[in-house]
């Protein structure tokens, strides 16, 4: 069998067409991705127009313009791309490309496939007149090109050999080698060449990208899916107890290695951490019950030193203290907005740990850089124009409003007497942001087993939540009815689905004005025993607008009975709005929901077959007692394995099971 022959592209009118699809298929999605991908307005969902929001929306457009200046190295990429994309398009159209039929003797001469000798001869010599040079002076190259084909076609159709070879075959001298062509201009694959094209594969390939992998490696094997560094992780889990308090966890958050590349150290700005510290004393004094205890001490290692500078920059950010230095305003924010997503990494602590009352604890942190506020400090301090000397007016013998959700609730009257240190224009901006504030309700959440009619022990729970951002309507019927649970039998768990071509919706813009960054909510769902303070599972909601279901699993406690849990859900961006639902589990007893056993449609060989034989042969055993070889059989290992890890559980659950009873 004849080897197979490659033609190349002589024009490189086809590469040209190849070379386009790729240089389109890579220029215009990142194109549209650099005109509207990247560049969204930072004042989306946030209208707020206090003093420090303005402020804060001109430092955000400011840097984000210095970040992404107009001639970046992404713009200039692309000019360039579109540049050679423009060339490519150029040499397309003006690169004739040559389509060369199929040589056939009978259609250049004329002539049936059935014609013979005399009529072949007659035609080739009409032809040969027609197509002489010396007839044709003025296109002699076309001429001699067609007298050529002309000689060809009649030898072939002439020699009785060479014709069958063209019928059998479609080539005069018979079977030729398969011939594939290939999209590649010739002078690619020329010997001149080949140092250059290697040079360029060795480059990309053995070159640039070995070092465009080594670089994600190396970033990638530093720090976790949070983006967090490894050594920040260890320091987390070696220091983070199960009982810490809000301090505690400053002071361990203060440790994190990324602060070390995120702020410098300098012995000239000792001044205005000095006049920092007093300041920070002053408003501790006069806003918290807490005082201010730590020294800040000309520290022998710069580790010691580093730690005491976050410390005071996150106690001034939760102050809302603006240090009058300009590097210290700017490391603070940087401090702040770095802090936020360090509390993720003490949140996977805990909940490996299973430590309900530090998990709550990290995301009330969370909250609070988010919001500024110190601990315990009002949740109507979110408002703007709200201060703690104003705090005053929303405390007297009538009433005591503590949270924004008391404050919407009251009536329009009430709240503009409330209001009246504020101007109406300040009083509309109040409201407005109150409005905004989410108001969660709990509405559904029930126990299931999947295609089970009970939940026994140790069975499979599904736990379906149902979260909404509810009316003030919403909260006073839910206080007439004494919970925000519906209690209906419908089925409306399912949630449509979006298409994918469809924009999802995001959830808006958190109000936080002392937040460096922009902050969309995330809220978590826990589910646990208070009372043992262990976490049992934990979900996750970032796209809470107006209603969300979530669904969680655990396994059922190891025996029957009532068991008592909490499901708390909370924002890591607002204070204040968290819920709270008490649950109880009823577990029976395995008798109320029965296995069904599953016939076996494979029958077992009968012992006189010859199949039969070679499975006693195989397997040894004695015989069958019950449907079981004799013997122990290994499900009876897997039982006794399974009694061990349930005496565990069971051991776990001891204290809730007799809390329950004491109370029942």
């Amino acid at each position: 069998m004849s080897g197979a022959q490659y033609a190349y592209d002589e024009t490189g009118a086809i590469f040209n067409f190849f070379l386009l699809t790729i240089l389109g298929m890579v220029l215009i999605p990142s194109t549209y991705t650099w005109l509207f991908g990247g560049r969204k307005d930072v004042t989306e969902g946030d209208d707020c127009k206090c003093e420090t929001c303005r402020e804060k929306r001109v430092r955000l457009v400011a840097m984000k313009k210095k970040q992404e200046p107009l001639i970046s190295t992404r713009f200039i990429l692309l000019v360039l791309g579109w540049a050679l994309f423009s060339f490519v398009v150029y040499k397309v159209a003006t690169t004739s490309v040559e389509e060369k039929g199929l040589w056939d003797p009978y259609q250049i001469l004329g002539v049936d496939r059935d014609a013979d000798a005399d009529q072949v001869k007659k035609a080739w010599k009409e032809l040969m007149r027609k197509w002489h040079p010396d007839k044709n002076p003025d296109n002699v190259e076309e001429a001699t090109k067609m007298t050529t084909d002309i000689s060809k076609a009649y030898k072939t159709l002439t020699d009785p050999e060479a014709r069958q070879n063209w019928d059998e075959w479609g080539h005069p001298d018979g079977k030729q080698s398969f011939q594939l062509g290939l999209a590649l201009p010739r002078w690619l694959v020329e010997e001149g060449n080949n140092f250059k094209v290697l040079f360029v594969y060795a480059g990309v390939f053995m070159v640039l990208l070995p070092a465009l992998v080594a670089r994600w490696w190396n970033n990638a094997k530093q720090m976790n899916k949070e983006k967090i560094l490894h050594p920040t992780m260890a320091k987390f889990y070696r220091e983070l107890r199960e009982s810490l308090g809000f301090k505690a966890l400053l002071e361990l958050l203060s440790k994190a290695d990324e602060f070390y590349t995120l702020i410098t150290l300098d012995k000239s700005e000792t001044p205005a951490l000095e006049k920092l510290v007093d300041q920070v004393k002053k408003a501790m004094e006069q806003k918290t019950p807490d005082r201010w205890s730590k020294k800040l001490t000309s520290a022998k290692d710069p580790q010691t030193a580093m730690q005491q500078k976050v410390y005071l920059l996150l106690h001034s950010h939760l102050l809302r203290l603006t240090p009058e230095d300009p590097k210290l305003a700017h490391e603070q924010r940087l401090v702040a907005e770095r802090s936020v997503q360090l509390v993720a990494g003490m949140l996977q602590i805990a909940i490996s740990r299973s430590w309900l009352n530090i998990a709550l604890s990290v995301i009330d942190l969370g909250q609070m850089l988010t919001q500024a506020l110190y601990f315990h400090q009002s949740p109507l301090m979110q408002l703007p124009y709200i201060t703690a000397d104003k705090l005053k007016y929303f405390r007297s013998k009538k009433r005591d409003i503590s949270t924004i959700r008391d404050l919407l609730e009251l009536d329009e009257k009430d709240r503009n007497d409330l209001l009246r240190f504020l101007t109406h224009e300040q009083i509309a901006l109040v409201m407005h942001v109150a409005q905004q504030y989410p108001l969660l309700r709990i509405t559904k959440a029930k126990f299931s087993v999947l295609g089970e009619p009970a939940i026994i022990p140790n069975a499979v729970v599904t736990l379906s939540i149902k979260l909404e951002i509810g009316s003030i309507e919403d909260l006073r019927k839910d206080k007439e009815n004494g919970t925000s649970l519906r209690d209906d039998s419908t089925n409306d768990d399912e949630e449509p689905k979006n298409n994918w071509w469809e924009k999802k919706e995001q959830a808006p813009l958190v109000h936080a004005p002392y937040f460096p960054a922009e902050k969309r909510p995330v809220w978590w769902v826990y589910f646990g025993d208070m009372k043992q303070n262990r976490l049992i599972t934990i979900g996750k909601v970032s796209d809470l607008i107006n209603e969300k279901t979530i669904r969680l699993q655990f396994q059922a406690p190891p025996r029957p009975g009532q068991w008592a849990f909490q499901v708390f859900v909370k924002s890591d961006s607002h204070i204040g709005c968290d819920a709270l639902c008490e649950l109880k589990l009823v577990v029976e007893p395995p008798e109320a929901a029965p296995l069904q056993e599953e016939e076996d449609d494979i029958s077992e060989p009968e012992d006189d077959s010859i199949a039969g034989q070679m499975q006693q042969m195989r397997g040894g055993g004695g015989p069958k007692v019950n449907g079981k070889k004799g013997g122990k059989d290994e499900s009876d290992e897997d039982e006794d394995a399974e009694d061990v890890g349930k005496k565990d559980k069971l051991d776990s659950y001891e204290d809730s099971d007799d809390s329950d009873d004491e109370d029942a």
